[in-house]
């Protein structure tokens, strides 16, 4: 690498090279080529007819300005397309609706009287993650 050919920065300060491009451009012409030129010519002339068609100092009004695509645009004619302009659902109904947890009581009679309420057995069942469970496990009879 010659130093003088770049800057303190290492950028390219030297004599302007030639790009691959143009010398891609003097090769011989592929066999397609001509029918792609051809096509250009075409889409020219359709160009030079919407140019006619348009004045290039229209004004355009606001409310004459296309946005967006139209539903038949988008989807096709054979869709058919419903816009409401009112909800279907009032504002006190919720779109999801919150989890209610029902709660079952069955009650029995001449229970032994207990230190807790059988209602908080019941709501232990409700949260398995504060539950400790102890087993005391060994042979039958072998007096544990």
């Amino acid at each position: 690498m010659d130093s003088d050919l770049y800057d303190e920065f290492g950028n390219y300060i030297g004599p302007e090279l030639g790009s691959d491009d143009e010398e891609n451009e003097d090769d011989v012409p592929l066999a397609g080529d001509a029918d792609e030129e051809a096509e250009e010519g075409d889409d020219q002339e359709e160009m030079e007819d919407d140019a006619e068609e348009i004045p290039q100092n229209q004004i355009v009004l606001h409310e004459d300005k296309k946005y967006y695509a139209t539903a038949l645009e988008v989807y096709g004619e054979n869709v058919e397309t419903i816009v409401q302009e009112e909800d279907a659902q009032p504002l006190t109904e919720p779109i999801i609706k919150p989890v209610t947890q029902r709660k079952f009581q069955s009650v029995e009679h001449n229970l032994p009287e207990t230190v807790y309420k059988k209602e908080y057995l019941a709501d232990l069942m409700d949260c398995p993650h504060i539950m400790r469970n102890v087993a005391i496990a060994g042979h039958l009879h072998h007096g544990k």
